[in-house]
């Protein structure tokens, strides 16, 4: 090795020394910066993260019995649900965790079914009224009836479901937009046939009433004539034709409010013994029962819920009929896949 390269590998040695030095130099300086008094930032109380512990309620929902089971009735939202029959009576209701039809309870027992001869035998000129006569006891066991006609709005909850079609027209005989209209949704819906009707009330875990419980249950045991007794009718317990209607049947001495269908339950004065509202008046409904002569028989056929272009029972008149139908032993009727702009139903489950 030369002198000259030695003297040039001191230099590079020297070189990298002082290099080495100027770093540790400039570290120290900077750790002795993060330790002087004052040099930390200081975090407002706002802007330090917060954690949101949020408490999570697990729920569980216990479904209402089904609606056959009569130990699901209760007499209000707090009270204890009956364990027994024996508990159930006139006034026992339960509600509907479907479409939330509130159901009355209605007694086993006898009642009185049709009319006298005077009654029946008024001429209806064009009428389609089927024979109210021999006037006959009949006993049923116990069932649950809706206490309202299905409305436009639980009919709509069907149809979401997939298990109803929609009503064979949407507008009334008034209301163009009757079915669609959400200011209608607590009005019963129309234009449905028997085959929709059942199709309802079988989603709803219920059934159509057969034509001696819809009697039963707006006329009571004693054989009234109206569901709310044997006085005349007044505005204030049904619509019928009245000032306001535009019908044939119009009966320009009495004014119940509405010129066409009204919401459910607006006629509290002519309640039923048991409870029942609308059953005269408002829109006529569909019953399960194959329309023939009495006495009836709920073994001899007629309860058959097979078969098509059966004709199939109504009960309870509407707004656009008179007085005379009224009467809770009228009978009417129609083929089942009928419909019409006065033409609802009501749902019944038997409590057995």
């Amino acid at each position: 090795m030369t002198d000259q390269s030695i003297v040039d590998s001191a230099r590079k040695r020297w070189g990298l020394i002082i290099i080495g030095i100027a770093v540790l130099l400039i570290i120290i300086l900077l750790v002795s910066l993060l330790f002087i008094p004052g040099s930390q930032k200081k975090f407002p109380a706002t802007e330090t993260p917060q954690l949101l512990i949020v408490p999570v309620i697990k729920i569980t929902q216990t479904p209402l019995e089904s609606t056959n089971q009569p130990d699901s009735v209760t007499q209000t939202e707090s009270a204890t649900l009956p364990t027994s029959e024996q508990q159930l009576t006139v006034g026992s209701f339960r509600i509907s965790d479907i479409d939330g039809m509130e159901q009355l309870y209605i007694p086993a027992g006898e009642f009185l079914m049709g009319t006298n001869d005077i009654e029946a035998k008024r001429e209806i000129s064009g009428g389609r009224a089927y024979p109210e006569i021999p006037q006959f006891t009949y006993f049923l066991e116990a069932f649950w009836l809706d206490k309202y006609e299905v409305t436009n709005k639980q009919y709509h909850k069907c149809m979401e479901a997939g298990a109803c079609t929609e009503p064979h027209r949407i507008g009334s005989y008034t209301y163009p937009d009757y079915f669609t209209n959400p200011a209608y949704d607590n009005y019963p819906v129309v234009w449905v046939s028997w085959f929709q009707a059942t199709d309802y009330c079988a989603w709803a875990d219920r059934r159509l009433p057969t034509e001696a419980e819809w009697e039963k249950a707006a006329r009571g045991p004693d054989g009234r004539k109206y569901p709310w007794g044997n006085d005349p009718y007044s505005a204030d317990k049904a619509n019928i034709c009245d000032v306001n209607c535009t019908r044939t049947h119009q009966l320009n001495a009495f004014d119940d409010g509405y010129p066409d269908l009204a919401p459910v339950g607006s006629y509290p004065a002519g309640v039923s013994p048991y409870g029942v509202l609308d059953m005269a008046g408002n829109v006529w409904e569909w019953n399960s029962t194959e329309i023939r002569d009495y006495p009836y028989d709920a073994n001899d056929g007629r309860e058959d819920p097979g078969g098509i272009d059966v004709e199939r029972g109504w009960r309870g008149s509407s707004w656009a009929n008179g007085l005379w139908w009224l009467r809770s032993s009228v009978r009417y009727h129609a083929l089942d896949f009928y419909s019409w702009y006065v033409l609802g139903f009501r749902c019944a489950a038997s409590a057995d």
